[in-house]
């Protein structure tokens, strides 16, 4: 009675270990009771499985897919991000969970003398030691996966990589323990093999986040780089801002002596005339100025809206102070100066020269809707019909990863002689 009550205790420590790894790496899609219900809902059920495997079989093995696809579908209801990551993810617990119980009870059979069978079927106090040792080492073992995906932002195809050797790693320690089971006199082999087997995975690992450190901080050097580009630009646009608004200031007296005296000599259709020609070819550019509570923002936008007067291109612009202020500064010059150059690059080759942009609150996302007039053909991979394409390329993939970092989510398409970006950013 005894033996079952700890072996189902430490099932639901287990099953507790997993679903809280699985749930903070994904991250939650609810909260407050929907949150806490998902969570009670899946430890009960996936305790219950594994109990009811444990009872028909000492080795469970392959039979933990059932837990596996369990895991799969709580993520698919109560989880963040799609299919690939929940089953990644649900089959990267499990696996842990098996390398450190087959790992750790090589270990002790090899130091006791007794057989993995009897280690295993039997309750004694190494097998206690081994429920006890296993549940804090895969503790230790999920914060670490945790920090490292939080401190080095594997990407999905990484994340693939690390999983397809942890996966084979399973399947040779799992034969491994298998055979040890069967013949007492190879155990001392197996053990090494099965410690071979980890210290090869881990070394991959080692070099698969050194890899990804190293092609992070170049990532960084050229976002640094762009941003520094994106500022020597926009203070060279900006003088030529102030120096067309400083021109405006100076003349604005004469202007308006050469309509006091017009309109002083009763010549009301041609002072009409001059503030009309006035309006459009002097202050027109003054009706389309941002502000908002970033003065980064307001400096990036009126700079490219005072590039589009020159270039006549038609803008509609529409910004809401809540939105912006919910995306850091650093990101902005890279984010919006993208999106904003690409379009005006995009509208100055067409007839009909437009850039509409909207950015607003939208539920618990930002909305930032960009618009452009454009002519061409346009690949699935968002091809650019720039020289330095590479450069264009870097600036869209950087676009991306801010999104990503606000886990959000992007779309780009065109439609006729219309090319639309429509991004979602999480809100704080």
């Amino acid at each position: 009675m005894t033996a079952n009550i700890c072996e189902m205790c430490a099932s639901t420590v287990q099953s507790f270990l997993m679903i809280w790894f699985i749930s903070n790496f994904c991250g939650y899609k609810y909260s407050g009771s929907k949150k806490a219900l998902g969570f009670i809902v899946i430890l009960f059920l996936d305790t219950a499985v594994i109990t009811v495997i444990n009872h028909f079989t000492d080795y469970d093995g392959i039979l933990s897919v059932i837990s596996i696809f369990d895991m799969v579908i709580y993520a698919r209801i109560c989880l963040k991000g799609k299919l690939p990551e929940h089953i990644f993810t649900a089959l990267f617990a499990m696996e842990i969970v098996f390398l450190i119980a087959s790992l750790t009870s090589l270990i002790i059979s090899n130091t006791h003398g007794e057989s993995e069978y009897d280690l295993l079927a039997g309750f004694s106090g190494a097998r206690l030691f081994i429920l006890c040792f296993c549940r804090v080492a895969e503790l230790a073992v999920f914060k670490a996966v945790l920090y490292v995906r939080e401190r080095c932002n594997l990407t999905l195809k990484e994340w693939i990589m690390c999983i397809a050797v942890l996966f084979i790693t399973w399947v040779e320690v799992m034969l491994f323990t298998k055979a040890s089971m069967m013949a007492d006199n190879i155990k001392g082999y197996m053990l090494g093999a099965a410690v071979a087997a980890v210290a090869v995975n881990f070394l991959i690992y080692y070099f698969i986040l050194s890899i990804n450190k190293a092609m992070g901080i170049k990532t960084e050097l050229a976002l640094v780089k762009m941003q520094y580009d994106n500022v020597k630009n926009t203070e060279k646009n900006m003088k030529a801002l102030y120096e067309s608004t400083y021109e405006i200031k100076h003349d604005l007296e004469k202007h308006f002596l050469y309509i006091k005296t017009m309109t002083e000599n009763n010549e009301r259709e041609k002072a009409i005339e001059y503030m009309n020609k006035l309006i459009h070819d002097k202050l027109n550019s003054a009706q389309k100025i941002v502000f908002t509570n970033n003065d980064v923002f307001n400096a990036l936008m009126n700079i490219r809206l005072e590039i589009c007067q020159q270039k006549h291109i038609q803008t509609n612009i529409s910004i809401d102070d809540a939105a912006i202020d919910e995306i850091h500064t650093e990101d902005i010059a890279v984010l919006f100066g993208n999106i904003f150059d690409n379009a005006i690059e995009a509208a100055e080759k067409t007839d009909e020269k437009f850039i509409i942009l909207s950015v607003c609150p939208q539920g618990d996302y930002i909305s930032i809707y960009m618009e452009n007039s454009f002519k061409g053909i346009l690949g699935d991979g968002l091809s650019t019909t720039k020289s330095d394409g590479g450069e264009h390329g870097f600036g869209l993939k950087n676009t991306r990863k801010i999104v990503e970092k606000y886990d959000g989510m992007m779309k780009c398409f065109h439609e006729g002689d219309m090319f639309c970006c429509d991004i979602l950013l999480k809100r704080n």
